[in-house]
């Protein structure tokens, strides 16, 4: 029952962290529209985008690892 309840809170915070970035990629780029800019200079150059997309698709390996787990029978 703990190992159950541990997976299951990991998963969902692990879908909050993905919803929050994905919140900020999106806010980030109504900002860039509005003030025709690049998200480049938003985030402080092409290394720091390229991580910002790195981050995402990190939170995404990990929604999809942890869901795997949990549905793993133990």
């Amino acid at each position: 029952m703990k190992y159950k309840f541990l997976n299951l809170s990991i998963f969902v915070i692990s879908v909050i962290c993905l919803i929050i970035s994905m919140q900020l990629f999106w806010n980030i780029n109504i900002y860039v529209d509005g003030h025709n800019t690049n998200p480049s200079i938003v985030l402080g150059g092409k290394s720091w985008l390229i991580a910002y997309w790195i981050m995402i698709l990190f939170n995404l390996l990990i929604c999809v690892l942890s869901f795997i787990n949990l549905l793993k029978k133990k």
